[in-house]
């Protein structure tokens, strides 16, 4: 019996079949397997070197991207603090111009106080000026009377005795004729005269005269009361030439403080395109700020990606990359509607009621007062001229009745 191995009997002297070569063959195979491991593993190496110079680099790239971030926000910091500075210098020039305005208007309001009281002080010129027309009317009007009572008192004298006087005449002629006649004798003619004429007693108006100085007394009250109101519509021109004066001053300090704020407002008009020029800086390095943090996020993403793979070559465990996402920013609120043209406003005046605070002529008031004033005087003359022409009026008669009686 022979034993048979591998289909080969080891009494059996043969060529070798495909079946006792396969071990080679197996041999040579995984010879090639080994090669072919060796040059993975070697492409493996590479690729993670690459990856790792690829991470290095993105590493450095996001170095840089920080340092440039943390300069541009730097620079912002520089620029709000520069914006502060100017926004409260802005302030403090605002302050000024605020208080000057609010000095304004306290002036505005003195004028129009002032303006109320000259109203007030020329309604009571007018009331006192009414009562002075009519004491001066109430006065001419007496005057006159006095005048024509003393003119038909001296007038009536004046015929008393020319009365008498034609009478005594006439009683001669009478008396003459009756002596050529006969009926009475030479040395009667006197006393027929006497007869016929009476006493001569002339009226010499002294009840009359007194009432006249009574009415006289009157008018120098009446111009008493003139020169009284005349005094008193003075003073109130002299508060109306007052009050003119402080509103002349109100305006003149208002003109002041508006040329004062021209400048400031321009001052103002400046600060606010200074601002309006860091705004605008601010405004451009948000945005690139923001440009910054996006590429940022992108090599964030990069090294995420890249570690990953590293990782999956080193057989270690990956993360889940995430993808930040930068929203742009809004930067068209930044000047926050400042006015660049706040010095170029219109210029504001400050006015006064140009009708206010009339003139009155008290000079022509002071004269009138002169004026009856020199005709109660007058009148004062002529009462006493009519009490002295009626007084000789009266010795004339008598003196023709005392000749009379011889």
């Amino acid at each position: 019996m022979s034993l048979t191995v591998n289909g080969v009997n080891k009494n059996q002297t043969s060529q070798p079949t495909a079946a006792s070569t396969a071990p080679a063959q197996e041999t040579q195979n995984l010879f090639g397997s080994e090669e072919t491991s060796k040059t993975e593993k070697a492409d493996t190496a590479a690729q993670k070197t690459l990856l790792e110079a690829e991470l290095a680099k993105l590493e450095q790239q996001l170095a840089q991207l920080e340092a440039k971030k943390s300069e541009k926000e730097a620079y912002k910091k520089e620029l709000e603090a520069q914006k502060k500075s100017i926004t409260n210098q802005k302030a403090n020039v605002e302050a000024q111009i605020k208080a000057n305005e609010a000095e304004m208007k306290s002036n505005e309001e003195e004028i129009a106080k002032n303006e109320q009281n000259i109203e007030k002080a020329q309604d009571e010129i007018e009331k006192l000026q009414k009562e002075y027309d009519e004491k001066n009317k109430e006065a001419n009007e007496l005057s006159q009377q006095i005048s024509d009572k003393i003119a038909k008192i001296v007038s009536d004298s004046d015929n008393n005795v020319k009365n008498q006087q034609g009478q005594i005449q006439q009683a001669y002629q009478e008396a003459y004729a009756k002596v050529e006649s006969g009926e009475i004798e030479q040395n009667e003619v006197a006393q027929y005269v006497m007869q016929k004429v009476g006493n001569g007693n002339v009226n010499v108006a002294t009840e009359e005269l007194t009432a006249i100085s009574s009415l006289n007394a009157q008018v120098k009250a009446l111009i008493s009361g003139a020169n009284t109101l005349s005094e008193q519509m003075s003073l109130k021109q002299t508060e109306i030439e007052g009050y003119q004066a402080a509103i002349t001053a109100s305006v003149a300090a208002n003109e002041a403080l508006i040329e004062k704020n021209a400048p400031l407002k321009a001052q103002i008009a400046d600060f606010n395109k200074q601002i309006n020029t860091v705004n605008n800086e601010i405004n451009t390095t948000d945005r690139e700020i923001n440009t910054i943090d996006k590429n940022i996020a992108k090599v964030n993403t990069n090294i995420q990606t890249t570690q990953n793979q590293i990782n999956t070559i080193d057989g270690k465990e990956t993360t889940e990359v995430k993808v930040e996402e930068v929203a742009d920013i809004n930067t068209t609120i930044a000047n926050n509607n400042v006015d660049t043209n706040y010095g170029e406003t219109a210029k504001s005046e400050t006015k006064s009621n140009p009708f206010l605070a009339v003139s009155y002529d008290f000079g022509s008031y002071a004269t009138m007062t002169e004026a009856l004033e020199a005709m109660s005087k007058n009148n004062e003359q002529n009462i006493a001229s009519a009490r002295t022409q009626t007084e000789s009026n009266r010795q004339e008669v008598r003196k023709m009745f005392q000749e009379l009686i011889g």
